[in-house]
This record gives C-alpha cells, structure tokens and sequence, in this order.
C-alpha cells in the first residue's frame, strides 16, 4: 500500500485546518505524548488520515476556542477520542480513506457537543485549578513577608539588648572601679591612721624611759 496515495501529508493539512505546518507538528508531538498514533514512512515523516484531520481539527478547536493549554487540550481530545490505533486497524482505515480520499473535508467545528461538554468541563477545572494555586502562591508571600517581618524584629530586638547589655557592662565596671578606689582610699587611711598611732605610742614610750615631759616630746614628733 502506498501511504502517500492515501494520506495527505502535514502542508496539506495545514491548508485544510487553516493553520500553519509547524503547528501541526507541534500538535501531533504532544497527541503523541499522550499515546495517540500517527503514520509515517521509513523517514519518519507523518501522513495523516481523514481520522487524524478529525482528532487535530479537535484539538485546534480545544486550543484556539476553549483557550486551553496545548497539553491539556492533547489529553482531552485523545481521551475522547477513545482509541488507540494498531498498525492492522490503521492499514483497515487506509483501504477505506483510499476510496473516499477525494471527499475529505474539514469537518464543522462547532456542532460536536459532547465535545464541547467535555471540553468545557476540563476547562473549568483546569480554571478552579488555576484560582487554587494562586491563592496558595499568595498565602506563600503572605508568609514569606511574615517571616521578613519578624526576622526584622528579632534583629532590632536583639540590638537594643545588645545596647542595654553594653550599658549595665559599663555601669558595672564603673562601680566597680568606684568600689577598689573606695577600698584602696580606706585601706591607705587605715594605715596612715595606724602609723600615726604607732607613732605616737613609740613617743609616748620613748618619753616615759627618758623622763621628759611627755608634752615637750609629743610636741617635738607632732610637728
């Protein structure tokens, strides 16, 4: 069977879905990913079916009316799709298209409304999804400005600590300094003072063993 005879390939289709080739290899890659088929030859190139022209059709409609995402709108349209073609059924639907090939058309776009019912279901979904995750995205800056505040709090809070610990160090210190000048001030008096009356103990006994008025003595060492 000679493939090119019964498909068209991706410049033809574009032309039939009034939309540019490298959007159809854009589309097919991601109808790929979600495990549909296509036929292509011994180079790889696909040829495309009129089932095929049905399935992208869909999914252009998916994309450029219901405004999904690529992937999204890939995984809806297969779904609904709801089938995965064999080699043997796709060689089966080649035999059948190669008869018709002529009467391919593009089919209407907007008169499928189970489509459009499945289409705009996963849509509102993919929205709800959507408004979920951005409410969560605010919460988390909600909570990143949270933790910036109180980190700035805690940072002020521990620089007046730091200052009022600074402040009680250097009174401390001070007073302590006070309390040994204190001290070394009453221990010099208390020794002068000692001195003073060894001193005068020594006179007054130095007077008593030399029979001296003690007045003339005390006098005499006072000066």
């Amino acid at each position: 069977m000679d493939i090119k005879q019964d498909t068209i390939n991706a410049e033809e289709m574009a032309k039939r879905l009034n939309t540019t080739s490298s959007n159809i290899r854009k589309w097919c890659i991601e109808l790929e990913k979600q495990g549909y088929e296509f036929v292509k030859d011994t180079r790889r190139k696909r040829y495309y079916s009129s089932t095929d022209q049905t399935l992208l059709s869909n999914l252009k409609y998916a994309i450029q009316e219901k405004k999904l995402p690529l992937e999204i709108a890939a995984m809806t349209v297969v779904k609904g799709f709801d089938r995965k073609r064999s080699s043997s059924s796709t060689q089966e639907e080649h035999i059948i298209n190669k008869e018709n090939n002529l009467d391919l058309t593009v089919p209407q776009e907007h008169n499928n409304h189970t489509a459009d019912a499945v289409l705009n279901t996963i849509k509102v979904q993919f929205e709800q999804q959507q408004s979920i995750n951005n409410k969560l995205l605010e919460m988390l800056d909600h909570y990143k400005d949270a933790l910036k505040i109180s980190k700035d709090e805690r940072k002020i809070e521990q620089e007046r600590m730091n200052k009022q610990l600074k402040e009680l160090e250097e009174r401390l210190t001070k007073e302590i300094s006070q309390q040994i000048n204190n001290r070394d001030k009453a221990i010099m008096d208390y020794i002068r003072q000692s001195q003073k009356q060894n001193q005068q103990q020594l006179l007054e006994i130095a007077t008593a063993k030399e029979g001296k008025p003690k007045g003339f003595f005390t006098r005499l060492f006072s000066k």
